[in-house]
């Protein structure tokens, strides 16, 4: 068998999806399936530096790693939130990969994409049905909702029933449609009109690897020079318009607890936003770190006494974010400031991990925060640990690459079979 995964973010970029892609071509190349990967040049997260022999433009960079192929296409990057260049980056990529494909003399046997929505989706999918290959589409979001969530109404009117129209398009070509959540698999079976035969949950997953053994928690605050005498609140993510980093820094305002702190680590275009409210607010106990590299995340959540994980409301209602399997995995509890009918806040309940707050109650996540405080310390720990049980139970990447992997090639059987079944109907004849 042989299968190409297009992937619109790879290592060396710490982003989950990245992960994910990689972890896929390794476990597929253990099977001893044929595995070429097309991905972009890396540019995420915004500000990091990769090496120049990663970045030159023009050319198609192809290399092996680990008994699988990588190419990397010359398509059109927007590492910074722009929605002129995220279209364009989305349109490039998709035309740039499939014209890679359509070079190589023997063609897979099954497409993997996890890319960027909704042109990229688009090309590779009207690709796939021209060559009569089976796709297997990866949603780690669901457009063009989220996308019309940050429009104006007037505009999101418009462009809603057009773009909605050609998003069910893209999911209908595909053989097999990869969720994130149940609430996603829910939608697209209610909305979208795709069988549930032909929709598969698989949860985002992390290595577990790197928290196997906890960091120590004094050491880190050191490294960061983050106060050792302090009970911290720490949210570790992007700071953009759809986290609501804003809001913990209100509450934590309103809060006005001695001996408390609130570290915010991450980058993103709402940083500036953030650091400015803070100064306003007078609040010298909101600090803010940066550390883009992935593999350190660890580290920073060990400084945690209690782990934040903020979302605007409406905006985690079909998807899991990547931070909550993370956090899990630091034995840390958990205030998610999260619409209560979220599978998040599900997982966050069953867990045992942590509370719930809705997004837009500042004085209640304020008073959540003042009771936590007070909750004795024992608690805590026991509620970090009843996390990261549940975490490898249902995010570990063992499990995880282990479901993708036979999700992919179950797609690949299945297509030979019916291909075979039908050739034999036609020597029949």
């Amino acid at each position: 068998m042989r299968v190409a995964i297009i992937n619109a973010v790879f290592p060396p970029e710490p982003v989950v999806s990245a992960q994910i892609g990689r972890d896929l071509a390794e476990e597929l190349t253990l099977r001893g399936v044929a595995t070429q990967v097309v991905c972009p040049f890396p540019t995420r997260s915004l500000g990091v530096n990769y090496s120049a022999s990663l970045l030159e433009s023009g050319i198609v960079n192809e290399s092996a790693v680990d008994g699988y192929a990588i190419a990397r296409v010359p398509s059109f990057t927007a590492p910074a939130s722009n929605l002129i260049g995220r279209l364009r980056e989305s349109w490039s990529f998709g035309r740039q990969s499939c014209a890679f494909l359509s070079r190589q003399s023997v063609q897979p046997d099954v497409i993997y994409a996890n890319t960027w929505p909704l042109m990229a989706q688009h090309a590779i999918a009207a690709y796939a049905l021209r060559r009569k290959i089976p796709l297997v589409l990866h949603i780690q979001d669901v457009y063009p909702e989220s996308w019309l969530n940050k429009i104006p109404r007037s505009a999101a009117m418009f462009w809603g029933a057009i773009l909605r129209r050609l998003e069910k398009r893209i999911v209908h070509r595909a053989t097999r449609l990869v969720v994130v959540s149940e609430s996603m698999r829910r939608l697209y079976n209610r909305d979208r009109g795709l069988p549930l035969n032909r929709l598969y949950l698989c949860h985002n997953w992390q290595d577990e690897g790197p928290f196997s053994v906890l960091s120590d928690s004094r050491a880190a605050r050191q490294a960061y020079a983050v106060p050792e005498d302090r009970f911290t609140f720490l949210y570790l993510g992007n700071i953009g318009p759809v986290a609501g980093v804003e809001e913990l820094i209100l509450a934590f305002g309103v809060a006005a607890v001695e001996g408390a702190q609130l570290v915010i680590v991450g980058d993103g275009s709402r940083k500036g936003a953030c650091m400015e409210l803070a100064a306003k607010m007078n609040l010298a106990e909101v600090r803010f770190v940066s550390d883009p590299e992935a593999r350190n995340v660890a580290r920073l959540q060990s400084m945690a006494d209690v782990c934040l994980l903020p979302q605007r409301k409406g905006a985690g209602q079909s998807s899991i974010p990547s931070k909550l399997s993370a956090y899990l995995f630091s034995a840390k509890p958990i205030i998610g400031v999260l619409d209560r009918g979220s599978d998040t806040a599900a997982c966050i309940c069953a867990a045992g991990c942590g509370w719930v707050e809705e997004p837009g109650e500042v004085d209640e996540l304020s008073k959540r925060m003042r009771q936590v405080i007070e909750t004795p310390t024992q608690d805590l720990r026991q509620m970090g640990e009843n996390g990261r049980m549940y975490g490898l139970e249902h995010f570990s990447r063992q499990l995880g690459a282990l479901r993708l992997t036979e999700i992919v090639m179950g797609a690949g059987l299945v297509y030979s079979a019916v291909n075979s079944t039908l050739q034999s109907v036609k020597i029949s004849k």
